[in-house]
């Protein structure tokens, strides 16, 4: 199993399980933007932990759940870790959080046809840039800036620049908004 069908496969069992989802992460970025290769998914959920329970229990053939969770260290969101047999590649699961951008990113979500036409839920254009930015403040990942740009270039002036202005302000990323918007810009 690669990363898209581990993905696909997770997804589909959301959508069967009538689970609440958006993928974030570099899967959004590669929607929204040009694709680039990654080694892990991102999916944010909300759910309670009997939601959780069942969805582990019902886990597809070759994804299996880390018994260790973590943390998300932007926003100190919890996730648990689902490995993909055979492959380094990972997805990680994010509880919805109550930090303010998050839930209303994932308030914004939006329906998409990925994985052959199946309907999955990703977050909005721009909420992969408002997001990237925030992890580029803390992670400082080259990645997370390229990524921006090319969701930037890809979407032009379609994005809604005031929604990301307002949201950068309030994270302290509006210099590196400034300088992302001039590079994509050329």
């Amino acid at each position: 199993m690669n990363a898209t069908e581990a993905l696909e496969s997770f997804t589909r069992l959301l959508n069967e399980a009538n689970v609440a989802y958006m993928i974030v992460g570099s899967f959004s970025s590669n929607y929204h933007g040009i694709p680039r290769s990654t080694k892990d998914a991102g999916i944010v959920l909300q759910f309670d932990a009997s939601a959780w329970k069942l969805l582990s229990e019902k886990l597809p053939d070759g994804l299996t759940l880390n018994p260790q969770g973590g943390f998300e260290m932007v926003t100190a969101t919890r996730k648990e870790i689902i490995k993909v047999a055979g492959t380094m590649f990972e997805i990680e699961v994010f509880h919805l959080s109550d930090d303010e951008f998050d839930r209303m990113r994932f308030s914004r979500k939006i329906k998409v046809e990925l994985f052959n036409g199946m309907i999955t839920w990703v977050a909005t254009a721009e909420d992969v840039i408002v997001q990237k930015l925030r992890w580029l403040k803390t992670a400082a990942r080259s990645k997370d800036y390229d990524d921006v740009i090319n969701v930037m270039k890809r979407k032009g002036e379609r994005l809604d620049f005031e929604y990301i202005t307002q949201w950068c302000n309030q994270h302290g990323t509006l210099e590196i908004l400034a300088i992302a918007r001039a590079e994509a810009s050329t």
